[in-house]
């Protein structure tokens, strides 16, 4: 075992992983801001998901062209030898609720990208009776009961997991939280028991991971004393500058910081890792 993880850390990479698999359905939807929509799945096999830690990682399963229902994995990740070849991808759960009137009930918040991207056309014309697979979930997140203060930093990409970890923080907690979003109009509403302070940084033109607004506001915060609990995620490029500067810089202790790499633009290096 490592010694810079922590005992969370290790916990979270000890746990198996998918736990579970299902079909979901599309129960509603609601577009948050112009560049998010936020799509709720009901079903009775979301029953079994574990609600161990905010913003868990799911993967969402699309059924092939014509299908009515994807076809899940039976072994682990593997599916059937004679499975179709269909679309996945990865989500945060933004909320999950296990014993609502309504039943189980999965929330994923999807980042619109216009036309281009299969997952954001799918979102944006999304309808209700719509069914589709799931496994996992994977923890992204896990807490740590003995840090002074927390830090979370990220996009769009990292935001819902950003706004379930606020959901849970202890009341009080000091908390300082940065978000890079496209322009003003894409704030959402953050409610939180925490002591937050919070920073929207916009990108106002500038392309998304590339601009250095979210580390150039990191780099003029000031800190509170103590332990922090450190999370980042977003582009892998602008999470390495920022991984390396809290760590190198900021001299913040490796053990409870994550910084995960949620996606690439297509200029950075293929030696910079994504998550």
């Amino acid at each position: 075992m490592s010694a810079s993880l922590s005992p969370a850390a290790l916990r979270a990479k000890e746990r198996p992983s998918p736990l579970t698999t299902g079909h979901i359905t599309v129960a509603g939807i609601e577009r948050v801001t112009p560049g998010v929509q936020r799509i709720t799945f009901a079903g009775e096999d979301l029953a079994r998901l574990p609600d161990e830690e905010p913003g868990e990682i799911i993967t969402l399963i699309w059924p092939e062209d014509g299908a009515d229902r994807p076809e899940l994995p039976v072994n682990g990740w593997r599916f059937a030898p004679d499975a179709p070849d269909q679309h996945w991808r990865n989500y945060t759960v933004r909320d999950y609720v296990a014993d609502g009137p309504d039943g189980p009930l999965l929330t994923v918040d999807f980042v619109l990208h216009g036309d281009h991207g299969r997952c954001s056309r799918w979102a944006t014309g999304a309808q209700p009776g719509e069914v589709l697979g799931f496994a996992g979930p994977r923890i992204h997140f896990y807490g740590e009961p003995t840090a002074d203060w927390t830090l979370l930093v990220g996009d769009e990409t990292g935001l819902p997991s950003i706004a379930a970890t606020l959901d849970r923080l202890p009341p009080g907690h000091p908390t300082l939280v940065f978000v890079e979003i496209a322009d003003a109009g894409e704030r959402q509403e953050m409610a939180s028991e925490a002591d937050l302070v919070l920073e929207w940084v916009t990108r106002d033109g500038e392309p998304a991971g590339r601009s250095r607004r979210l580390e150039e506001a990191v780099r003029a915060a000031s800190f509170p004393r103590g332990t922090a609990k450190v999370w980042v995620a977003g582009e892998s490029l602008a999470v390495r500058g920022l991984r390396e500067h809290l760590r190198d810089e900021r001299g913040l202790a490796i053990g409870p910081q994550q910084a995960i790499g949620y996606w690439k633009h297509r200029d950075t290096p293929d030696d910079v890792e994504e998550a």
